[in-house]
């Protein structure tokens, strides 16, 4: 291929010099100008590289040139100039040039420059859109997955899938599964890509289901015996898309004509947006619709209208646009529907797609969409590198298949690290874990055979390998390489360490760190049993009631045992939360956390989700299935809503209760497995033994240890909290500067009987914060208006009560014998609350407490240095059940609640008339302070 070069060089002699010099050499040079008329030829023209001299003629800059060139072109630039000093190179710099070479030129060194800025520039583009590819399977990761197989047959599908496509797909060609036609764009589009083992892009097409369309979107990639199509659902279409209208009304069935689609982009103000409206309307047919598509573009549908028909219709459009606006830049894409294509979301890609070419290219012309060129470089790379680009695709496509599919850690460590080792051919690979002072192997292999890690102990680290660890978790870097041996970082605890005979290229590093960040995320999810959709701090248990308290202290009891537990209490009051908590706290909390939700699957279908089954047990049982309780061995399997279990069901589940056992469906012997059970249900199980619907044996097997939730109503000073928690998790999330509800919003959602407890709470704040505008919540944020006259008591009994708390507080320290410093503990005590409320985020803690994030800063380092004191006084511990009104007096009086604090405690003491160095000593500070404070106190 011979690369367009065009020479923008004020000097006529040096320029015809360049030209004959680079046509010997192979390149075609398409044009050469002498200033800033290399603009408008660039547009012209559309070279693969620009070579330009800095300083023009009349002054002209050079490098401006550029810039301007490169606003409207994608292309590399090459510096020509006889200056090379600081000034000039510095401001070369701006335009980020590929080369800048020194006249004098030698041939040779004019063709190595030239030859590395279109390698590189490729590369970089390459780069680019395998970015965007995987930024889309990344996006997909965790929605509908199918496996197919050669011959392009359903071999396996995720729960996503089959209720996306609601239906059951093995043994089925994808196709119909998906109700599409095979000969459709898109579908020729998935059969290429599965022929030809190419990770492929799928633009929004529609899947055909029994419950109606579907759009969607998304990606289909190779795998060792077949392909993998990740898809993710965009919208539901709930009326059937409707054929085009014939002019007469009767409709137009997709088999009768042609459809052609042209898009117009208006680089100009709104009026000029408007203009081009008008003149579309009166040039175009009646037939043809015309409508905005953007704030800058416009799309006409043309019905009836072939490619060979639609392009001189754009032609004249655009040649009229330019007649009546000269000053405004119009660029027109164009793209076509044959008959019996019923894609129309494809057409509109395919439009927007030639729109943009016509954008990048200058505007001002017609491009027409080519199937075939979309996928056409440029300027091809070397066999070599294409090569290993596509390697190191592959292998992120692998790994990503692996997170999707693979829930154990330990096995997915495993099966990552044997597909980095075998991939680089390295000696070991292996994924560690930092724990404190600590270093744990997950999993990993080593040696050609890929034999499997069984400890941190086979890695033989030495000193120096434990100092480049801590080192660089403790850094910001990525990673490090130490002869041998490199680690990088995978997430704040978790590290990958790699052996290796050969040094990786930094290209290889930069790789390998970006395939690592991307499967960090499934290392930590698969820790905590696949659930990778949820939030961390959605798992949060955030209190401060006295009865959430004494839970905890159960929960912390009872997780160190084997003992089964019964968790009950309504619906969205968190005993998913306290079934983890007491996984996370047991001995089994590296294994694996499962959760069957009882009630949600089908009757027929749950002893075999339970159990699991063996290959043609039932129809359909293509495969053996473990079942959740073999695959949770180890770990802990939560049984929600275990009373919805069916009485035959039941029976089984006792017996594994019992002695670990069970038998699969279809299968003939017995199966042990070590998996705790921990059982949950809103019903009241005791009344369904009464009724005969839930076994009485098995409701004392599992009701070893209960545990009742409370609903939220009943939990004293915990929904202010928790709503508080939702509002700072929604604001950082949307970035809103939230912070915090109105007197009258607290009130509201006080008054409020919560029957759908805190998923209804958290549900309602997250629609407020979406509505706010403001800094503060109100209730009509909320939805919810509190009765006036509760108002008005929660708004004046506030300083009561702050002032009854306070009587109490001092009154109890002034009786020991030794007053301690009350005022002082309870600023520390709401230091500690705010930041547990905040996420032990400082900046919201001090936004919240209202002082200066420094200070804070300060005041928590301070406190976690120090050793408290363990006898705390008892009126310290009520600082929590006043929180709301001292966050709410601060607010209407504008100070800090530390100063309300410091204040009440102040004032309550100056009218007990206690002697002034006893005060001092309440207060927690000298007797000069506290004379100081005396004064400057209103």
């Amino acid at each position: 291929m011979s690369y367009k070069v065009l020479i923008i060089e004020d000097e006529a002699l040096v320029a015809r010099e360049l030209k004959a010099r680079l046509t010997n050499m192979g390149y075609d040079v398409c044009g050469v100008a002498y200033g800033r008329d290399g603009i408008e030829l660039a547009r012209e023209v559309i070279p693969d590289i620009l070579l330009t001299d800095i300083h023009l003629k009349d002054g002209e800059d050079g490098i401006a040139v550029a810039e301007e060139i490169q606003r409207h072109l994608n292309l590399p630039v090459v510096f020509l100039t006889a200056y090379s000093d600081e000034e000039t190179v510095s401001r070369a710099k701006s335009v980020t040039p590929y080369g800048y070479i020194i006249k004098p030129v030698e041939n040779r060194e004019l063709q190595i420059v030239l030859e590395m800025a279109l390698y590189k520039h490729n590369i970089e583009q390459e780069l680019k859109q395998t970015r965007d590819l995987l930024q889309t399977a990344l996006q997909c990761i965790g929605n509908s997955v199918v496996f197919v197989d050669r011959d392009g047959q359903v071999v396996d599908m995720n729960d996503d899938a089959r209720e996306l496509l609601d239906a059951e797909g093995e043994g089925r060609p994808w196709y119909e599964l998906f109700g599409i036609d095979p000969a459709s764009s898109i579908g020729e589009k998935i059969s290429r890509a599965q022929a030809d083992a190419q990770i492929t892009k799928l633009a929004p097409f529609i899947v055909q289901t029994s419950g109606g369309s579907r759009l969607v979107d998304g990606i289909v990639g190779p795998r060792e015996a077949g392909a993998v199509l990740i898809i993710r659902e965009l919208s539901d279409l709930r009326d059937p898309l409707e054929p085009i209208p014939r002019p007469d009304e009767e409709r137009l069935t997709p088999s009768e004509s042609s459809l052609c689609l042209m898009m117009v982009g208006v680089d100009g103000n709104d009026h000029a947006v408007s203009q081009a409206q008008m003149l579309l309307h009166q040039r175009l047919r009646s037939t043809d619709l015309v409508s905005p598509h953007g704030r800058r573009e416009l799309a006409v549908s043309m019905p009836y209208t072939q490619l060979a028909e639609g392009r001189p219709i754009a032609d004249s459009i655009l040649a009229a646009l330019k007649e009546q606006d000269s000053e405004v830049v119009f660029s027109v894409g164009l793209a076509s529907a044959m008959p019996n294509e019923q894609q129309p979301f494809e057409l509109f890609r395919r439009a927007a797609r030639a729109l943009e070419l016509s954008r990048d290219t200058g505007g001002g012309r017609v491009v027409v969409f080519n199937d075939d060129g979309e996928s056409v470089d440029s300027i091809p790379a070397l066999s070599s590198d294409r090569e290993r680009a596509y390697h190191n695709v592959v292998l992120l496509w692998n790994v990503m298949n692996l997170v999707v599919n693979t829930r154990d850690r330990q096995t997915l460590s495993e099966r990552v690290s044997e597909h980095v080792l075998n991939s680089f051919g390295f000696e070991c690979v292996a994924v560690l874990e930092q724990r404190g002072d600590a270093v744990m192997s997950i999993g990993g292999v080593q040696g050609p055979e890929a034999n499997l890690i069984d400890s941190v102990a086979d890695l033989h680290l030495n000193e120096r390998d434990f100092v480049a660890i801590n080192e660089l978790m403790a850094s910001e870097n990525g990673n490090v390489q130490i002869d041998d041996r490199c680690i990088f970082r995978a997430g704040s605890s978790l590290l990958v360490f790699i052996v290796s005979s050969w040094a990786p290229d930094p290209e290889q590093r930069e790789f390998l760190q970006t395939l690592l960040n991307y499967a960090a995320p499934g290392l930590v999810a698969s820790s905590n049993g696949g659930e990778r959709d949820q939030r961390v701090d959605e798992r949060q248990i955030i209190y401060r009631s006295p009865r959430m308290k004494s839970i905890l202290d159960s929960v912390e009891l009872v997780a160190p045992t084997e003992a089964t537990v019964l968790i009950v209490g309504e619906s969205g009051t968190g005993k998913e939360s306290i079934a983890r908590r007491i996984h996370e706290l047991s001995p089994r909390a590296s294994k694996p956390f499962t959760i069957v939700d009882c009630g949600a699957v089908v009757s027929s279908l749950v002893e075999s989700e339970l159990f699991g089954h063996v290959r043609g047990a039932f129809t359909g049982a293509d495969r053996d299935f473990p079942g959740r309780l073999k695959e949770a061995d180890g770990g802990t399997v939560l049984l929600d809503e275990v009373g919805e279990l069916p009485l035959d069901v039941q029976v089984k589940l006792l017996r594994f209760v019992q002695d670990q056992q069970f038998v699969p469906v279809g299968g003939r012997g017995y199966e042990r497995v070590d998996t705790r059970i921990v059982a949950a249900t809103n019903r009241d199980l005791e009344a369904a033994v009464r009724e005969g619907s839930f076994r009485e044996d098995l409701f004392y097997r599992l009701n070893v240890f209960a545990i009742n939730v409370p609903p939220l109503r009943d939990r004293e000073g915990d929904l202010v909290l928790l709503a508080r928690h939702f509002l700072a998790r929604y604001a950082a999330q949307y970035g809103k500067q939230i912070v915090g509800f109105t007197a009258e919003a607290e009130a509201a959602l006080l008054e409020q009987p919560w029957l759908g407890n805190i998923r209804e709470l958290m549900n309602i704040v997250n629609r407020a914060v979406i509505l706010c505008r403001d800094d503060r919540i109100s209730n009509i944020h909320l939805g919810l208006f509190p009765n006036p006259d509760t108002a008005a008591e929660v708004s004046e009994g506030k300083v009561e009560r702050l002032g009854r708390w306070v009587n109490e507080w001092v009154g109890r320290a002034l009786e020991l014998p030794q007053p301690p410093p009350l005022a002082q503990w309870l600023e520390e005590d709401l230091i500690e609350m705010t930041m547990v409320e905040q996420g032990d985020v400082l900046n919201r803690a001090a936004r919240q407490l209202q002082v200066p994030e420094s200070t804070l800063r300060r005041r928590v380092a301070r406190l976690r240095e120090s050793q408290r004191d363990a006898e705390r006084s008892p009126a310290a511990e009520t600082v929590g059940r006043a929180m709301s009104d001292l966050f709410a007096l601060a607010a209407e009086e504008g100070h800090s609640a530390l100063t309300v604090v410091e204040t009440l405690i102040l004032r309550n003491l100056e009218q007990r008339h206690v002697s002034r160095q006893t005060a001092a000593e309440v207060m927690g500070v000298s007797l000069p302070t506290y004379r100081k404070l005396v004064s400057e106190t209103p």
